[in-house]
């Protein structure tokens, strides 16, 4: 239900095509686990994200690994798109247990706005910026393969 649910956005909505390299990123306003807004005006060198628990837990289980001020330390973001999880799924388990890592985890709570991102099935998207442009896309499975995407 999910997949045609998605399938009927995109065709209904060309401007939720997926952003491909070479093209500009427009600026994102985001709130993190804790419920803080951030604003994103120039995009971060490195932008990780996950669309799905398991993807989520390996980007987490990496970035803890890495410790606090990781993340802002190599001009990155880490963006989880939580937008097909039930309302009382994320506030009773999903938030509570994200408040706990050392790391921001900024999430896209509307499903059109995650169909703007690049996104492969049990895979996490790693983008490359310059200033707002794309310059690279990969996907990832594992932490080794996250740890060398990232550091390109």
């Amino acid at each position: 239900m999910k997949k045609v649910l998605i399938a009927v956005l995109v065709s209904l909505s060309a401007w939720a095509a997926p952003y491909s390299v070479g093209q500009s990123v427009t600026p994102l306003e985001l709130n993190d686990q804790f419920g803080k807004h951030h604003s994103m005006k120039v995009m971060p060198h490195t932008l990780i994200m996950a669309f799905e628990k398991g993807t989520g837990a390996t980007v987490n289980e990496y970035l803890a690994a890495q410790g606090k001020g990781y993340l802002p330390k190599i001009n990155a973001a880490f963006i989880a798109d939580i937008s097909q999880m039930p309302n009382f799924i994320t506030k009773a388990f999903a938030l509570p247990k994200m408040q706990k890592y050392p790391h921001t985890v900024l999430l896209i709570q509307d499903e059109v706005q995650g169909l703007k991102f690049p996104a492969e099935e049990e895979k996490i998207t790693v983008m490359k910026f310059r200033g707002n442009f794309l310059t690279k896309i990969d996907f990832v499975t594992t932490t080794a393969e996250l740890k060398q995407a990232i550091e390109q």
